[in-house]
Protein backbone atom coordinates (compact mmCIF):
# COMPACT_ATOMS: atom_id res chain seq x y z
CA UNK A 1 0.00 0.00 0.00
CA UNK A 2 1.01 3.33 -1.06
CA UNK A 3 1.63 6.35 1.67
CA UNK A 4 -0.84 9.09 1.81
CA UNK A 5 0.20 12.97 2.24
CA UNK A 6 1.22 13.75 6.08
CA UNK A 7 0.19 16.95 7.47
CA UNK A 8 3.34 17.60 9.43
CA UNK A 9 2.48 21.79 10.12
CA UNK A 10 -0.44 20.79 12.10
CA UNK A 11 1.27 16.86 13.70
CA UNK A 12 2.18 16.79 17.03
CA UNK A 13 5.55 15.22 18.69
CA UNK A 14 5.09 11.66 19.88
CA UNK A 15 8.91 11.19 20.02
CA UNK A 16 11.55 13.46 20.92
CA UNK A 17 15.08 11.71 20.70
CA UNK A 18 17.92 14.86 22.44
CA UNK A 19 21.68 14.42 22.05
CA UNK A 20 21.13 10.69 22.54
CA UNK A 21 24.44 8.64 23.02
CA UNK A 22 25.04 4.89 23.47
CA UNK A 23 28.46 3.49 23.73
CA UNK A 24 29.49 0.79 24.56
CA UNK A 25 33.19 0.32 26.09
CA UNK A 26 35.72 -2.26 25.02
CA UNK A 27 37.21 -4.61 27.17
CA UNK A 28 40.28 -3.72 28.51
CA UNK A 29 43.45 -5.67 28.47
CA UNK A 30 46.50 -6.59 31.03
CA UNK A 31 48.17 -4.05 29.28
CA UNK A 32 45.62 -1.29 28.98
CA UNK A 33 45.61 -1.65 32.86
CA UNK A 34 49.40 -1.99 33.66
CA UNK A 35 49.85 1.25 30.67
CA UNK A 36 46.50 3.03 32.47
CA UNK A 37 44.95 3.60 29.09
CA UNK A 38 41.77 5.46 29.50
CA UNK A 39 38.56 2.93 28.43
CA UNK A 40 38.21 3.28 25.03
CA UNK A 41 34.62 3.39 23.76
CA UNK A 42 32.36 1.71 20.57
CA UNK A 43 30.62 5.35 20.00
CA UNK A 44 27.59 3.32 17.81
CA UNK A 45 24.97 6.04 18.55
CA UNK A 46 26.88 9.67 18.56
CA UNK A 47 25.20 12.73 19.86
CA UNK A 48 21.72 11.80 17.50
CA UNK A 49 18.60 14.47 17.67
CA UNK A 50 15.36 13.78 15.79
CA UNK A 51 12.00 14.34 15.96
CA UNK A 52 9.31 11.40 15.12
CA UNK A 53 5.74 13.02 14.50
CA UNK A 54 2.13 11.29 15.50
CA UNK A 55 0.81 9.14 12.71
CA UNK A 56 4.35 9.17 10.25
CA UNK A 57 6.08 6.51 8.85
CA UNK A 58 10.03 7.53 9.52
CA UNK A 59 12.41 5.87 7.50
CA UNK A 60 16.06 4.67 8.87
CA UNK A 61 18.34 4.11 6.11
CA UNK A 62 22.39 3.81 6.23
CA UNK A 63 25.28 1.50 5.45
CA UNK A 64 25.39 -1.69 7.52
CA UNK A 65 27.20 -1.15 11.36
CA UNK A 66 26.16 2.70 11.16
CA UNK A 67 24.24 2.44 14.11
CA UNK A 68 20.30 2.24 13.01
CA UNK A 69 19.40 -1.00 15.03
CA UNK A 70 21.19 0.49 18.03
CA UNK A 71 19.44 3.71 17.69
CA UNK A 72 16.29 2.01 17.37
CA UNK A 73 17.12 -0.16 20.71
CA UNK A 74 18.15 2.65 22.50
CA UNK A 75 14.99 4.74 21.53
CA UNK A 76 12.64 1.87 22.91
CA UNK A 77 14.56 1.46 26.08
CA UNK A 78 16.32 -2.50 25.01
CA UNK A 79 19.78 -0.50 25.37
CA UNK A 80 19.96 2.08 28.49
CA UNK A 81 21.27 5.46 26.69
CA UNK A 82 25.29 6.55 27.52
CA UNK A 83 23.51 10.16 27.64
CA UNK A 84 21.13 12.37 26.18
CA UNK A 85 16.97 12.62 26.50
CA UNK A 86 14.17 9.99 25.07
CA UNK A 87 11.09 11.96 25.29
CA UNK A 88 7.65 9.73 24.61
CA UNK A 89 4.80 11.93 24.47
CA UNK A 90 6.43 14.25 26.47
CA UNK A 91 7.80 12.09 29.41
CA UNK A 92 11.64 11.74 29.34
CA UNK A 93 12.76 7.54 29.46
CA UNK A 94 16.00 7.85 29.06
CA UNK A 95 16.66 7.37 32.59
CA UNK A 96 14.12 5.55 34.04
CA UNK A 97 14.44 2.21 35.81
CA UNK A 98 12.92 -1.04 34.58
CA UNK A 99 10.10 -0.78 37.68
CA UNK A 100 9.36 2.69 36.26
CA UNK A 101 9.37 1.77 32.23
CA UNK A 102 6.93 -1.20 33.27
CA UNK A 103 3.48 1.13 32.11
CA UNK A 104 4.97 2.76 29.69
CA UNK A 105 6.12 -0.54 27.81
CA UNK A 106 2.64 -0.87 25.90
CA UNK A 107 3.18 2.52 23.72
CA UNK A 108 6.06 0.95 22.02
CA UNK A 109 6.79 -2.24 20.70
CA UNK A 110 8.99 -3.69 18.26
CA UNK A 111 8.71 -6.26 15.49
CA UNK A 112 12.37 -7.48 14.76
CA UNK A 113 14.43 -8.91 11.71
CA UNK A 114 14.28 -11.88 12.27
CA UNK A 115 10.50 -13.35 13.18
CA UNK A 116 11.74 -17.08 14.16
CA UNK A 117 14.86 -15.93 16.54
CA UNK A 118 12.20 -13.16 18.28
CA UNK A 119 9.72 -15.66 19.22
CA UNK A 120 9.50 -18.33 22.14
CA UNK A 121 9.51 -21.84 20.21
CA UNK A 122 7.87 -23.66 22.44
CA UNK A 123 4.76 -21.34 23.02
CA UNK A 124 1.82 -21.93 20.78
CA UNK A 125 0.82 -18.43 19.18
CA UNK A 126 -2.62 -18.34 21.33
CA UNK A 127 0.00 -18.55 24.15
CA UNK A 128 2.28 -15.58 22.99
CA UNK A 129 -0.11 -13.40 22.74
CA UNK A 130 -2.23 -14.44 25.60
CA UNK A 131 0.84 -14.00 27.99
CA UNK A 132 0.95 -10.19 26.74
CA UNK A 133 -2.68 -9.60 27.57
CA UNK A 134 -2.77 -10.86 30.37
CA UNK A 135 0.30 -9.43 32.21
CA UNK A 136 -0.56 -6.19 31.01
CA UNK A 137 -4.09 -6.35 31.96
CA UNK A 138 -5.66 -5.57 28.13
CA UNK A 139 -8.87 -7.18 28.36
CA UNK A 140 -10.62 -9.17 30.94
CA UNK A 141 -9.79 -12.75 31.39
CA UNK A 142 -12.79 -14.25 30.12
CA UNK A 143 -12.05 -12.30 26.86
CA UNK A 144 -8.11 -12.56 26.49
CA UNK A 145 -9.19 -15.69 23.97
CA UNK A 146 -11.41 -13.60 21.76
CA UNK A 147 -8.82 -10.74 21.34
CA UNK A 148 -6.13 -13.20 20.36
CA UNK A 149 -8.25 -14.63 17.50
CA UNK A 150 -9.00 -10.42 16.55
CA UNK A 151 -5.30 -9.77 16.70
CA UNK A 152 -4.68 -12.90 14.60
CA UNK A 153 -7.31 -11.67 11.39
CA UNK A 154 -5.98 -8.50 11.73
CA UNK A 155 -2.32 -9.78 10.79
CA UNK A 156 -3.69 -12.51 8.12
CA UNK A 157 -3.71 -15.33 10.01
CA UNK A 158 -6.40 -17.79 10.10
CA UNK A 159 -7.84 -18.41 13.49
CA UNK A 160 -7.06 -22.36 12.95
CA UNK A 161 -3.50 -21.26 13.53
CA UNK A 162 -3.55 -20.14 17.38
CA UNK A 163 -2.46 -23.28 18.40
CA UNK A 164 0.39 -23.87 16.39
CA UNK A 165 3.97 -23.35 17.06
CA UNK A 166 6.79 -21.29 15.21
CA UNK A 167 8.46 -23.79 14.03
CA UNK A 168 4.89 -24.97 11.91
CA UNK A 169 4.98 -21.53 10.15
CA UNK A 170 7.07 -19.99 7.36
CA UNK A 171 8.80 -17.27 7.52
CA UNK A 172 6.39 -14.40 6.22
CA UNK A 173 4.17 -16.55 8.55
CA UNK A 174 6.05 -15.85 11.59
CA UNK A 175 6.36 -12.45 10.73
CA UNK A 176 2.97 -11.66 10.80
CA UNK A 177 2.51 -13.18 14.43
CA UNK A 178 5.42 -10.68 15.64
CA UNK A 179 3.56 -8.07 14.34
CA UNK A 180 0.16 -9.40 15.63
CA UNK A 181 2.31 -9.64 19.27
CA UNK A 182 3.61 -5.79 19.06
CA UNK A 183 -0.13 -4.90 18.36
CA UNK A 184 -1.40 -6.71 20.93
CA UNK A 185 -0.72 -3.79 23.59
CA UNK A 186 -2.01 -1.28 21.74
CA UNK A 187 0.71 0.85 21.09
CA UNK A 188 1.11 4.86 19.64
CA UNK A 189 4.71 3.82 18.37
CA UNK A 190 6.09 0.66 16.59
CA UNK A 191 9.68 0.33 15.20
CA UNK A 192 10.39 -1.95 12.47
CA UNK A 193 13.61 -2.78 12.74
CA UNK A 194 14.73 -4.65 8.68
CA UNK A 195 10.93 -6.73 9.16
CA UNK A 196 11.28 -8.16 5.72
CA UNK A 197 15.07 -8.09 5.01
CA UNK A 198 14.92 -12.34 5.91
CA UNK A 199 11.80 -13.12 3.89
CA UNK A 200 11.01 -14.02 -0.26
CA UNK A 201 10.44 -11.09 -2.43
CA UNK A 202 6.97 -11.63 -2.64
CA UNK A 203 6.51 -12.14 0.88
CA UNK A 204 8.20 -9.23 1.70
CA UNK A 205 5.71 -6.74 -0.60
CA UNK A 206 3.06 -8.65 1.38
CA UNK A 207 4.52 -7.79 5.06
CA UNK A 208 5.14 -4.07 3.93
CA UNK A 209 1.11 -4.03 2.50
CA UNK A 210 0.32 -5.30 6.07
CA UNK A 211 2.26 -2.73 7.97
CA UNK A 212 0.40 0.05 5.98
CA UNK A 213 -3.10 -1.15 5.93
CA UNK A 214 -2.57 -0.98 10.10
CA UNK A 215 -1.16 2.23 10.18
CA UNK A 216 -3.94 3.77 8.70
CA UNK A 217 -6.47 1.64 10.38
CA UNK A 218 -4.50 2.31 13.74
CA UNK A 219 -2.98 5.69 13.48
CA UNK A 220 0.00 4.07 14.47
CA UNK A 221 3.39 5.85 14.39
CA UNK A 222 6.05 3.55 12.70
CA UNK A 223 9.92 4.41 12.58
CA UNK A 224 10.76 1.90 9.75
CA UNK A 225 14.46 0.49 9.31
CA UNK A 226 15.82 -0.93 6.20
CA UNK A 227 18.41 -1.18 3.47
CA UNK A 228 15.86 -1.31 0.45
CA UNK A 229 15.88 2.04 -0.54
CA UNK A 230 12.89 1.56 -3.05
CA UNK A 231 10.71 0.14 -0.18
CA UNK A 232 11.73 2.88 2.03
CA UNK A 233 10.88 5.53 -0.34
CA UNK A 234 7.31 3.35 -0.97
CA UNK A 235 6.26 3.92 2.59
CA UNK A 236 7.84 6.20 4.46
CA UNK A 237 6.92 10.30 4.89
CA UNK A 238 10.29 11.24 5.82
CA UNK A 239 13.69 9.38 5.86
CA UNK A 240 16.80 9.62 7.93
CA UNK A 241 20.18 8.90 6.74
CA UNK A 242 22.84 7.54 9.15
CA UNK A 243 26.66 7.41 9.11
CA UNK A 244 28.86 6.26 12.06
CA UNK A 245 26.11 6.61 14.39
CA UNK A 246 25.48 10.16 13.42
CA UNK A 247 22.50 11.44 11.18
CA UNK A 248 23.80 13.11 8.15
CA UNK A 249 20.37 14.34 6.33
CA UNK A 250 16.79 14.45 7.55
CA UNK A 251 13.64 15.18 5.47
CA UNK A 252 10.65 14.44 3.74
CA UNK A 253 11.06 11.42 1.54
CA UNK A 254 10.47 12.90 -2.03
CA UNK A 255 12.51 15.60 -1.62
CA UNK A 256 15.31 13.54 -0.35
CA UNK A 257 15.51 10.91 -2.82
CA UNK A 258 15.07 13.83 -5.69
CA UNK A 259 17.16 16.20 -4.31
CA UNK A 260 20.19 15.10 -1.84
CA UNK A 261 21.82 17.69 0.18
CA UNK A 262 24.52 15.38 1.43
CA UNK A 263 26.93 13.99 -0.38
CA UNK A 264 26.67 10.71 1.41
CA UNK A 265 23.00 10.85 0.81
CA UNK A 266 23.46 11.34 -3.40
CA UNK A 267 25.53 8.00 -2.88
CA UNK A 268 23.30 5.98 -1.46
CA UNK A 269 20.27 6.73 -3.06
CA UNK A 270 22.52 6.58 -6.54
CA UNK A 271 24.33 2.68 -5.21
CA UNK A 272 20.44 1.01 -5.75
CA UNK A 273 21.04 -2.18 -7.92
CA UNK A 274 20.22 -1.15 -11.34
CA UNK A 275 17.63 -3.37 -12.97
CA UNK A 276 18.64 -2.97 -17.11
CA UNK A 277 20.90 -6.25 -17.46
CA UNK A 278 22.75 -4.04 -20.18
CA UNK A 279 23.51 -1.43 -18.21
CA UNK A 280 25.73 -3.02 -15.60
CA UNK A 281 27.51 0.95 -14.82
CA UNK A 282 26.86 3.25 -11.70
CA UNK A 283 27.48 7.03 -12.03
CA UNK A 284 28.42 7.43 -8.45
CA UNK A 285 30.34 5.27 -5.98
CA UNK A 286 31.37 5.73 -2.66
CA UNK A 287 35.26 5.20 -2.22
CA UNK A 288 37.34 3.70 0.37
CA UNK A 289 36.43 1.74 3.53
CA UNK A 290 34.45 2.73 6.39
CA UNK A 291 36.35 4.22 9.14
CA UNK A 292 36.42 2.18 12.54
CA UNK A 293 34.11 3.22 14.82
CA UNK A 294 36.55 3.13 17.39
CA UNK A 295 39.11 5.51 15.74
CA UNK A 296 37.09 8.30 14.63
CA UNK A 297 38.14 10.52 12.03
CA UNK A 298 38.08 14.41 13.15
CA UNK A 299 35.73 16.99 11.84
CA UNK A 300 32.65 15.34 9.64
CA UNK A 301 32.91 11.61 9.75
CA UNK A 302 32.51 11.19 6.22
CA UNK A 303 35.06 13.23 4.92
CA UNK A 304 37.82 10.44 4.39
CA UNK A 305 35.79 9.29 1.81
CA UNK A 306 33.78 12.41 0.49
CA UNK A 307 34.65 13.94 -3.49
CA UNK A 308 33.78 17.49 -1.88
CA UNK A 309 35.84 17.56 1.55
CA UNK A 310 37.40 20.81 2.18
CA UNK A 311 40.06 21.96 5.12
CA UNK A 312 36.82 22.65 7.79
CA UNK A 313 35.70 19.13 7.09
CA UNK A 314 38.94 17.58 8.37
CA UNK A 315 38.38 19.97 11.48
CA UNK A 316 35.11 20.52 12.62
CA UNK A 317 32.36 18.61 12.84
CA UNK A 318 29.36 19.97 10.93
CA UNK A 319 26.00 20.28 13.05
CA UNK A 320 22.75 19.00 12.01
CA UNK A 321 21.15 22.02 10.84
CA UNK A 322 17.88 23.02 8.88
CA UNK A 323 19.51 24.07 4.89
CA UNK A 324 15.35 24.79 4.17
CA UNK A 325 11.92 24.27 5.40
CA UNK A 326 11.62 20.56 7.39
CA UNK A 327 15.52 19.38 5.27
CA UNK A 328 18.10 19.30 7.51
CA UNK A 329 21.93 18.15 6.80
CA UNK A 330 24.94 18.00 8.80
CA UNK A 331 27.50 19.01 5.94
CA UNK A 332 29.77 21.96 5.80
CA UNK A 333 29.29 22.02 1.64
CA UNK A 334 25.55 20.76 1.41
CA UNK A 335 24.92 19.95 -2.48
CA UNK A 336 22.50 22.65 -4.28
CA UNK A 337 18.80 20.90 -4.80
CA UNK A 338 19.22 19.55 -8.53
CA UNK A 339 22.53 18.67 -8.25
Amino acid sequence: MAKTQFDFANASRLVEVRDLCKWFPLKRTIADSIARRPVRYVKAVDHVTLDIFRGECLGLVGESGCGKSTLARTIIRLYRPTGGEILLDGTDIANMSDRELRPLRPKMQMVFQDPYSSLNPRMSVRSILSELLLYHGIVPREKVNDRVIELMGMCGLSADYADRYPGEFSGGQQQRVGIARALALQPEFIIADEPVSALDVSIQAQIINLLGDLQEQLGLTILFISHDLRVVRHITHRVAVMYLGNVMELGPTEELFTHPLHPYTLVLTKAAPVMNPLNRTREYAIEGETPSPIHMPSGCRFHPRCTRCAEICRKEAPPLREAAPGRFVACHRPLEAGT
